[in-house]
């Protein structure tokens, strides 16, 4: 477009009543800020492809719990042994974990301690072996699971919670305190283990992650049951009580305040405007 041109024209003084006013928006100040987390919570690319991983993982897995077919054709191309007739239970959940494995389809592979990438509270698990292949619990039957670190010391980085010992199953109510029953069943408890694994979680600060197990509100598996991410949760105490004629211990967890819950590395800096 070609400018035009125009003559200048002489102004005019203006009266106090039609000076001219600030034209545009009302300048804002701008504040970086994390967003709360919930629903809305920004998290950064890296989190969110890890959290699509996750999501894929997990429809492999609920296909080839249901294909014997697929699960004997992936097993013969990576020359796993051949599945038993019969596999069901904790046995076909181990079989399809360790296809998936073997596929490359876990995801938060390492071993660690408090939160992982791709995973929210409230996220929900049909089966024990989901836990392992996003790295939330690798124990398939142990209700704790922990790691040795660089000192030697055992250290907790997660427990299930499937009310075995209450023999209770229950809706899910999220609770701020939880109890938690120590590894043993039907003898004295020992201070080994994961039981001492809990222990050093209180003298070293290190959180843990908690899964408990609910009744499902659907018909999404045949358990009726339902493992469902609650948080990260300090082992602030234990205590040493008898229950049915055995010694057990009892840990004291609280849950960590919203904002511990998430690695801020993992958080996206949103623009909010005041």
């Amino acid at each position: 477009m070609v400018p035009s041109h125009r003559k200048p024209v002489k102004e005019r003084a203006l009266s106090k009543s039609n000076q001219a006013r600030p034209v545009g928006k009302k300048k804002r100040h701008v504040k970086a800020s994390y967003a709360s987390e919930d629903e809305d919570t920004a998290f950064t690319p890296e989190w969110n492809d890890c959290r699509r991983n996750i999501i894929d993982a997990l429809r492999c897995y609920k296909k080839l719990r249901k294909d014997k077919g697929l699960r004997d054709e992936i097993s013969n191309q990576h020359k796993m042994s051949p599945e038993q007739g019969g596999c069901r239970g904790l046995a076909l959940d181990g079989r399809v974990a360790n296809i998936l494995k073997v596929s490359g389809k876990w995801v938060n592979t390492i071993k660690q301690i408090g939160c992982l990438p791709g995973i929210k509270i409230g996220d929900e698990y049909h089966w024990r072996g989901e836990l392992c292949v996003v790295g939330l619990h690798y124990n398939f039957q142990r209700g704790i699971d922990y790691i040795s670190s660089v000192k030697g010391k055992t250290l907790a980085t997660s427990i299930v919670d499937s009310c075995r010992y209450d023999r209770v199953i229950i809706s899910r109510v999220p609770c701020p305190h939880l109890i938690y029953t120590g590894e043993g069943e039907n003898r004295d408890q020992m201070l080994e283990g994961g039981n001492l694994a809990m222990k050093n979680n209180i003298h070293y600060k290190k959180p843990v992650r908690v899964i408990r197990k609910y009744n499902s509100d659907n018909k999404a598996n045949a358990s009726g049951f339902k493992f469902v991410y609650e948080g990260l949760y300090r082992v602030t105490r234990f205590d040493k009580e008898i229950e049915s004629g055995f010694s057990v211990y009892k840990f004291q967890l609280d849950m960590l305040e919203d904002h511990q819950q998430y690695d801020s590395k993992w958080k996206q800096k949103r623009i909010r405007r005041h």
